[in-house]
């Protein structure tokens, strides 16, 4: 894909040259990555230890595999050692390791010298995988009871730890690395609307069912009583062709939000959408995977940096008459194509275009708008005034 500032063919009073101003982009930082991962840390929380404790089974599916890989052999290696300390404990009091060598001394542990010989001997227990050099006499009664502690003891952290590693590798957020976002969106105007539009495509062949999309527009915001949020949540509705909300994503689509009244983008003009980049704007989309019934998230950004105004989705699916099916061709996928596009605000468009009484220049307050108001008022009183009296002459006649 060319340049981003190649497709910024939009002229304002502000640029010289006919070329936007080229350097950083100051403003808010995106909240949401590219990928998907939340920009934001936490701090002031008390007992952040105990409670991420008391969710471990979360708290470790969390954590990066460096970091799991340790704690598996950690978890493993901590049994073993207190094991083989009770079997070296054992040995001792009985007298095995004073007494090794002593042809007429039969030992509970056979073998054992020190407590390597221990460790040896708990890790064989452990898993099961055979004795070698040092086993347990049957006859010493008292060994038996370790034997299964151990044994069962296994058993119950292989069952705990092997299901939290599938756990671990089949997260379904996995899934969101097959689901593309196009890199940039577009505005252009479609069906006499303005639209801003993102393409969103799926690589696997297993496609998500009952998957929804909805966007998220995030920028401060001050109420009327003063208060400032500085990160101010919008709904925005996402349409995929005919479908509303519910996404068909068996080939690569073009999802529509429509700038209409309810829409926070209605009264920003393309300059405000182009360099403010005090806003952003996240595309969630939410499936359930076919294979497991697991729900699954996907999300990207976009700021201003990432927003051409005048330009739309180039088409990249098409029929392969060879092998006779519908082929999508994502080399193209970030493509666009100039459209003829106005360059105003939607609440601007809206009200030279279709018949509204929500002009975008007037001040309701002005002294000049409340005359030309009540004139309007008076005149419509008039004419309904008039009807009236038309219709009772009418029924006046017809009754004589």
């Amino acid at each position: 894909m060319k340049d981003q500032d190649s497709f910024q063919m939009v002229e304002f009073p502000d640029v010289s040259n006919g070329k936007p101003h080229r350097g950083y982009q100051m403003g808010r930082p995106a909240l949401v990555r590219k990928g998907g991962q939340y920009r934001i840390s936490y701090k002031g929380m008390g007992q952040r230890s105990k409670r991420f404790v008391q969710d471990l089974f979360q708290t470790m599916i969390d954590m990066k595999w460096r970091y799991v890989l340790f704690f598996y052999c950690a978890v493993f290696m901590f049994v073993y050692l207190i094991f083989a300390v009770m079997w070296y404990v054992f040995a001792y009091t009985h007298g095995d390791l004073k007494n090794y060598g002593d042809p007429k001394w039969v030992p509970c542990i056979h073998h054992m010298r020190n407590f390597a010989d221990a460790l040896l001997f708990s890790i064989e227990t452990q898993t099961t995988i055979g004795f070698g050099t040092t086993w347990p006499d049957a006859n010493c009664m008292a060994s038996i009871p370790l034997v299964y502690l151990q044994v069962t003891v296994g058993f119950l952290l292989e069952t705990v730890l092997v299901g939290f590693m599938l756990v671990k590798i089949a997260r379904p957020k996995n899934r969101r690395k097959t689901l593309v976002y196009s890199s940039v969106a577009t505005v252009a105007k479609e069906s006499g609307d303005l639209v801003l539009q993102v393409r969103l495509g799926d690589l696997r062949k297993s496609h998500l069912v009952d998957t929804k999309v909805y966007g998220i527009f995030i920028k401060d915001k001050v109420s009327a009583e003063g208060i400032h949020y500085p990160l101010y949540q919008h709904h925005m509705d996402f349409k995929a062709n005919g479908m509303d909300d519910r996404v068909f994503l068996i080939w690569p689509l073009v999802l529509t939000h429509k700038i209409d009244k309810d829409s926070p983008l209605y009264n920003m003009k393309p300059e405000d959408i182009l360099h403010a980049n005090n806003f952003e704007i996240v595309v969630v989309l939410e499936g359930t995977i076919e294979a497991t019934g697991e729900i699954c998230q996907a999300r990207t950004s976009y700021t201003s940096a990432d927003i051409l105004w005048g330009y739309r989705f180039d088409n990249i699916v098409e029929f392969d008459h060879e092998q006779g099916k519908w082929r999508a061709n994502f080399k193209l996928f970030d493509d666009v194509v100039p459209s003829a596009t106005p360059k105003c605000s939607a609440k601007q468009f809206t009200y030279l275009t279709k018949e509204t009484n929500d002009d975008p220049d007037t001040d309701t307050n002005s002294p000049i708008y409340r005359k030309t108001k009540l004139h309007r008022e008076n005149s419509d009183n008039d004419e309904k005034s008039s009807l009236v009296k038309n219709l009772k002459d009418s029924l006046a006649e017809n009754r004589f």
